[in-house]
């Protein structure tokens, strides 16, 4: 779960397609790199970022010229909103050339992105403007991220030194990209007998394959979660764990450990001792001390909640002859069957009150009261598969358009593999009181359903479809001036909070009963049912949030380790510190760890970190209503419509009137406060 920026490594957020301004409710000109053939799409790339290597030049070489960061700022913004679309394709498109086209197209921006990030006229602009204290606040703000990028990316360094640090950040990028296009071209699957597909689910069996007397088993997102609570036989569990914790292969191993080498030189050539102090230098948490110290004590106090949890399901495990302690693979399974005989809760038979189309409708329409906005469906969809939706979100006041939504939520070959908020434009102020409007797109992975039959959920799918939602809409309702001062600028330690924040709707009862309807019945689910999921909402506390710990864990002690560390090594010497889960032989499940290569590098601590201001932040709801209007809309107004103009913490307390407590966070995951 995370909002995916398709940023490059500097200050362009590689995020465009070209826009008409739109004033009022005028309709919205949709991108149209779609349409572009590959050869059509490098060629439109390569002259969009030469006009604008030219127009920067120019405005560069005259740093004290007054506004001449605006106008930088206008010009790269204008690269990112053209550009965005081209980029994104090689997450989704159904081609294979467009692909390889929007994979290039990816590295010449990003390329170009370093070489403006490390510009020593850019940094001087924004040096001069931050010396402007009578300067409104964007401005100030704006004028604060081009010097801090400048400055963490070599443009005070002498003319050497930058090129050398410019080239290695260049390759850190294509290394970046090359993972993550082989993550999302892996094909991985095992073969199931017969008997070993006896008790998966309808939604499941109906993307077997079969080969000869077995079937063929697709190993992804979208399928690890369904096989691994349904499937009877713990060696057919077991091999496909170790299937799964091997995508990617060494190949992206490779690349990891290069990533880490790069990075680490990087560093020291900036002036921080690890790539960890480097990257926290710019976020809320500041130091990788800092962030150890709080994933200790998540960690440390939740330990023993994890092994009661293991420990509960070990008397099952045993009337199946298999022995504890539990392996990895088999845990799953038996919190299932435990839901099931304890909590009388079947995942099987909750998914049937979650519809595809029923949860999607229902879920824009708590948006839409929630958050004052309207959706509109645009059919046909003008977009890059035949099976995405397009949505153009209004303004409920006014019918105003604040920008298009895209829907993207079934697997293909060759799909990004994940649920993420892709960002493809962003908003900002254009002359005469225009704005670009933003352009977005959830992209997931759920399990098409069978034929004949809807596609159903689980109630964990539509908590991650809830906040990545949240973060579609953080993008329509920002407000601020500048696209470097909007909601894709956040801080990274803060941008999960605002989704995070929104996933406590989908615990509440009123809420359930609106964004479910059985599939075979049309009512919606009993309010028993919905108590007895709620009362579930710990039940694997302890798994979840110290497997949460370890992950950040891993990530700031791979990143604070210097060059040498052993990705491969490092994985299960902490897990069997910081979890209860023991690790699974002959994998390397750091290969398939895209947050490392995606922007989530020395910043995976942001999950956990930005849940204490999540939770804070929906203490007022509580008191107030979750579905109140005016608590709605002050969330709009003072959290989302700002962007990144302001701190986080400023936000917050004008929000709740406070400072920052941890008391609603210590509450979620089961910590006695301090």
């Amino acid at each position: 779960m995370t909002r995916h920026l398709l940023r490059a490594l500097v200050l362009s957020a590689t995020l465009g397609a070209p826009l008409a301004a739109q004033r009022g409710g005028a309709a919205p000109r949709a991108p149209l790199a779609w349409h572009l053939t590959p050869a059509t799409l490098a060629t439109s790339c390569r002259d969009a970022i030469a006009r604008t290597k030219h127009t920067v030049a120019a405005l560069a070489a005259k740093p004290n010229a007054p506004g001449a960061l605006v106008r930088i700022e206008h010009a790269m913004a204008g690269l990112q909103n053209a550009l965005g679309g081209h980029v994104f394709l090689y997450n989704v498109s159904t081609d294979a050339a467009m692909r390889d086209s929007s994979t290039a197209c990816s590295q010449w921006l990003t390329n170009f992105g370093v070489e403006i990030g490390a510009d020593p006229g850019v940094y001087a602009a924004a040096v001069r403007a931050l010396r402007n204290s009578a300067a409104p606040a964007a401005d100030r703000q704006l004028a604060t991220v081009y010097a801090e990028q400048g400055r963490h990316n070599g443009a005070a360094l002498d003319s050497a030194l930058r090129a050398k640090t410019t080239a290695m950040l260049q390759r850190l990028a294509d290394v970046q990209r090359d993972f993550n296009v082989a993550l999302g071209a892996d094909s991985t699957h095992i073969t199931l007998s017969k008997l070993e597909t006896e008790g998966l689910s309808p939604q499941f069996l109906a993307g077997l394959k079969p080969e000869g007397e077995r079937f063929a088993a697709r190993v992804d997102e979208s399928t690890i979660g369904d096989f691994l609570r349904t499937e009877r036989y713990s060696d057919a569990r077991r091999r496909f764990s170790v299937a799964y914790f091997n995508r990617g292969g060494q190949a992206n191993i490779a690349r990891l450990k290069q990533a880490v080498a790069l990075r680490d030189s990087l560093a020291h050539l900036f002036g921080f001792p690890t790539w960890a102090a480097y990257q926290l230098d710019v976020k809320m948490a500041k130091t990788p001390e800092r962030v150890l110290a709080f994933l200790d004590k998540v960690d440390g106090g939740l330990l023993p909640k994890a092994r009661d949890e293991l420990a509960r399901l070990t008397p099952l495990a045993e009337a199946d002859m298999l022995r504890a302690p539990l392996n990895a693979w088999d845990i799953s399974f038996y919190n299932e069957q435990l839901r099931r005989t304890r909590y009388a809760v079947d995942a099987e038979q909750v998914r049937q009150y979650f519809p595809v189309d029923h949860v999607v409708r229902q879920v824009m329409n708590i948006y839409q009261e929630l958050l004052g906005v309207r959706f509109v469906e645009v059919t046909p969809a003008d977009a890059w598969a035949p099976d995405v939706r397009q949505f153009t979100v209004k303004n409920a006041a006014g019918g105003a358009t604040l920008g298009v939504l895209y829907l993207d939520l079934f697997p293909r070959e060759n799909k990004y593999g994940h649920f993420a908020d892709f960002s493809l434009t962003n908003t900002r102020r254009l002359a005469g009181g225009t704005r670009d409007v933003p352009y977005n797109a959830i992209v997931g992975n759920w399990p098409k359903g069978a034929p004949g039959k809807p596609a159903t959920l689980t109630h964990g799918d539509v908590v991650t479809f809830f906040h990545e939602f949240g973060h579609a809409m953080s993008a329509m309702c920002d407000a601020s001036p500048y696209v470097t001062t909007g909601s894709g600028y956040l801080r990274q330690d803060f941008v999960e909070a605002l989704s995070q924040m929104l996933e406590n709707w989908m615990w509440q009862p009123a809420i359930l009963a609106r964004v479910t309807k059985h599939v075979a019945t049309g009512e919606p689910m009993p309010d028993s049912l919905a108590q007895r999921i709620i009362a579930l909402k710990h039940f694997t506390d302890g798994v979840n949030w110290t497997g949460q710990a370890f992950y950040a864990s891993y990530d700031m002690t791979l990143h604070a380790s210097g060059p040498d560390v052993d990705p491969s090594a490092l994985w299960p010497a902490l897990q069997k510190k910081l979890t209860v889960n023991p690790p699974i032989p002959g994998t390397i499940p750091a290969a398939g760890f895209g947050h490392l290569m995606s922007g989530y590098d020395a910043g995976y601590y942001g999950y956990l970190w930005s849940l204490v201001y999540a939770q804070d932040l929906f203490t007022r709801f509580e008191k107030e209503g979750v579905m109140n209007p005016k608590t709605g809309r002050a969330y709009r107004d003072i959290i989302l419509a700002p962007g990144a103009v302001e701190e986080p913490d400023v936000l917050l307390r004008r929000f709740l009137g406070r400072s920052l407590s941890y008391d609603a966070f210590f509450r979620n995951v089961g910590i006695a406060a301090p």
